[in-house]
């Protein structure tokens, strides 16, 4: 049995270490755009292991669908198995162009708008050349396939005894490198990642603190460090210029994980409801994110989610950040759950000297949001005659809880939150009541910060933005979705948004109620009106002035871990990580028609290719 096998499955094999080499050489080609640095030795070691490894295990998908084929009698297989290749190698050497030009990778809509001209208009001698090449690779691997079923195929021959041993190598050697990297905080090896297609090397951080071979400790000063290398990003695309303020205004963020709209309230949120009456309300606000690490990301940078990835790589803050620092600003972050993961410390707040990482209760989220506004009271109070910008991120709504003392709580309440035990048929107002109760203590924890700049004075001199990450669905759409980061409709995205205080001006507010704002509006807003920041907004965000003219936007985007989406009250188009698409209504129904939405994707294109190189 054992000798039917190998004599049966000896060509296909050889079959699998061409294609793999083949899918190398083409790989290599994602290095042509690498930043014009020199690579050193481990950088230089990671990217050729894994460049050989990676392709070699994607070849080797390939030909374990093609398998099935060899055990299979009719005499078509050979044209089969050389067809799959030469589709598979096109694919590849496509995507290398895709991202020489985007700096993304390839997913069908892209492909499509390419092969349709509605991006790069191809002549007819493109076509012609295109499908020469393709028969000619379709050729090549149909001959070639021939000669090594009758064991004629000299090279592959030769590298029969030493290619597995090798591809089991180099696999080992680029995930170890890149291990090591991930507990060293070496960046020059994480930075090679983007630039090969579903690529996801392994860390092994939480194993190793576990077992004490690093410390969390060391490992946060060795990531706070200057990067080695920057690279793939343009961003802003001109230097920031302006002028400093004569009077610079005090600032003041407030984010709230998962928060819902509808419990702006006098009953569930009296601060923060006549806050929304003293000020500006936006009541059609979507975050960039269904989740934290998007929605925040885009709040303080002003750019959608993907941006993310070459953001980490090059440890890269965001301008307003920067802006900030230029301006002497003190600086006071302040967040219940910590910010190493997501890596904010490595991304918004990388250059923030001094940083708080986390507190020091060991309790839950409600007792970190307590402390973390006795922490921010103790650091006001040395720094208030200062320009402060002080953020303080709450998190007791995200896990619905709240001090077991806690009054009022609103009744009928469920027991804690865990969704895991919700169906579709669960009644929704006991967990709601739960998390209105929570929302209400994060209520009370807010007046206590505003009383504070009351105390001191400075509540008239101080712009406040209240905001969350993203939404909180209960089933509000009767598919069984309790949280968040599942899909991007409104009880997952809209979330509210209230500016109030110093340079708020409601009598001169030109944006109607019901029309589209974005998390990516705050970043132009503050750098334009406070931070005396006058480039074109294009130069470093895709939001709009909130102050300004209104701008009619019938969509966003908004992005969670692995997808994207451009999002509309009654549409959404979402870019699936595995590079399909789906075409959904606004409550994440699939519409009947699938097709591409051109426009939404070429908008798409646009935002996420002007900050890249």
């Amino acid at each position: 049995m054992f000798t039917y096998l190998k004599t049966k499955l000896s060509p296909y094999y050889e079959f699998w270490i061409l294609n793999a080499l083949l899918a190398t050489l083409i790989g290599a080609r994602y290095f042509l755009y690498f930043p014009d640095v020199p690579f050193d030795g481990v950088q230089f070691s990671f990217a050729v292991t894994s460049l050989f490894s990676h392709m070699s295990l994607l070849a080797l998908v390939f030909w374990l669908v093609g398998l099935v084929l060899c055990f299979l009698p009719f005499k078509a297989k050979r044209l089969v198995l050389a067809l799959l290749a030469t589709i598979a190698l096109t694919f590849l050497f496509v995507d290398t162009m895709v991202f020489g030009f985007y700096r993304f990778h390839l997913n069908y809509p892209v492909l499509s708008l390419v092969m349709s001209g509605q991006i790069v208009e191809f002549p007819a001698s493109a076509w012609a050349m295109l499908a020469g090449g393709l028969a000619m690779v379709f050729g090549f691997q149909w001959w070639a396939l021939g000669k090594m079923e009758i064991g004629r195929f000299t090279i592959t021959k030769k590298l029969r005894k030493a290619f597995l041993p090798l591809f089991l190598a180099t696999t080992l050697a680029s995930h170890g490198i890149h291990i090591w990297a991930a507990a060293t905080a070496y960046q020059p090896v994480s930075f090679v990642n983007q630039y090969l297609p579903l690529f996801y090397p392994t860390i092994a951080n939480s194993l190793l603190m576990k077992h004490g071979f690093i410390s969390r400790e060391e490992l946060a000063k060795k990531q706070a460090k200057a990067p080695k290398m920057q690279g793939g990003l343009n961003y802003p695309v001109h230097p920031l210029v302006g002028n400093a303020p004569e009077k610079p205004k005090n600032i003041m963020l407030i984010l709230i994980d998962s928060w819902r709209p509808d419990t702006v309230t006098p009953k569930y949120m009296p601060t923060v409801y006549e806050m929304s009456q003293e000020g500006l309300s936006f009541d059609k606000h979507y975050s960039s994110g269904n989740a934290t690490r998007m929605g925040t990301f885009g709040l303080f940078y002003g750019l959608p989610g993907p941006y993310w990835h070459p953001m980490l790589a090059n440890q890269r803050p965001t301008v307003l950040m920067d802006r900030l620092q230029e301006l002497n600003y003190e600086i006071g972050v302040f967040t219940s759950a910590h910010i190493e993961s997501p890596e904010f410390n490595r991304t918004i707040f990388a250059k923030i000297p001094n940083l708080r990482i986390r507190g020091k209760s060991k309790g839950t989220a409600a007792d970190r949001d307590i402390e973390l506004v006795d922490d921010w009271m103790k650091w006001y109070d040395v720094n208030s005659s200062k320009p402060t910008f002080s953020f303080l991120f709450f998190d007791a709504p995200h896990g619905f809880i709240f001090p077991d003392d806690y009054e009022p709580k609103f009744e009928p309440m469920s027991g804690p939150n865990n969704p895991f035990v919700r169906s579709n048929d669960s009644d929704p107002e006991p967990i709601f009541n739960r998390y209105r109760t929570s929302t209400h203590f994060v209520d009370s924890k807010i007046k206590d910060v505003v009383e504070k700049l009351k105390q001191t004075g400075t509540y008239d001199d101080t712009l406040i933005i209240v905001t969350g990450d993203h939404g909180e669905e209960l089933n509000d759409n009767g598919q069984n979705f309790w949280g968040h980061n599942g899909n991007f409709t409104e009880a997952q995205v809209k979330v509210p948004f209230i500016m109030l205080g110093a340079g708020v001006d409601k009598e001169a507010n030109q944006w109607p109620e019901g029309k589209l704002t974005t998390h990516f509006d705050l970043v132009p807003t503050l750098m334009k009106n406070y931070l005396g920041v006058t480039n074109d907004l294009e130069d470093y965000t895709v939001g709009e002035d909130l102050y300004g003219k209104f701008v009619d936007r019938p969509y966003t985007i908004i992005a969670d871990y692995g997808d994207y989406a451009v999002v509309s009250e009654d549409k959404i188009f979402s870019l699936k990580g595995n590079g399909l698409y789906e075409v959904k209504d606004g409550r994440n129904r699939l519409l009947p028609k699938q097709e591409i939405d051109q426009e939404r994707m070429q908008y798409a294109i646009e935002l996420l290719t002007r900050y890249t190189k």
